[in-house]
């Protein structure tokens, strides 16, 4: 074997194994998945209020959604498939409470790679 492919065999390998080391597992998801859902709610939710509800409770609902981080991760948790590929993950969360038919479901899929998530795909479904 040539030194060239010995060399290129190598630093593929450390390659691949620095990916498996740095794939994001779960609990890493569910924090960004988290911080992601709540910035969202925050941006979409509390600040488009329609103004006398607005002047009201804006913060109230940014509260509340600080507030209820633990059963939003709960949900999250619940809702998330991972499919782990080794030297990267994807994760499909279907956000939905059954039991409030008036919110929307949301699905989200995300890649996993190198420490980093990428979102690649989120659709609100039954939204106004």
């Amino acid at each position: 074997m040539k030194l060239a492919s010995l060399v290129g065999l190598v630093v593929g390998a450390a390659a691949v194994g620095g990916l498996v080391a740095t794939n994001p597992d779960q609990v890493a998801y569910e924090h960004y998945a988290l911080e992601q859902a709540s910035s969202y709610f925050n941006d979409e939710l509390c600040e488009q209020l329609p103004s006398p509800v607005a002047d009201l409770f804006k913060q109230q609902c940014v509260e509340l959604i600080q507030t209820g981080q633990p059963q939003i991760q709960a949900l999250l948790r619940d809702r998330t498939e991972r499919i782990n590929l080794g030297v990267f993950s994807i994760y499909k969360t279907a956000l939905e409470v059954p039991e409030v038919a008036a919110l929307p479901a949301y699905r989200v899929e995300t890649l996993a790679i190198a420490g980093q998530f990428i979102t690649y795909k989120a659709e609100g479904q039954g939204m106004p």
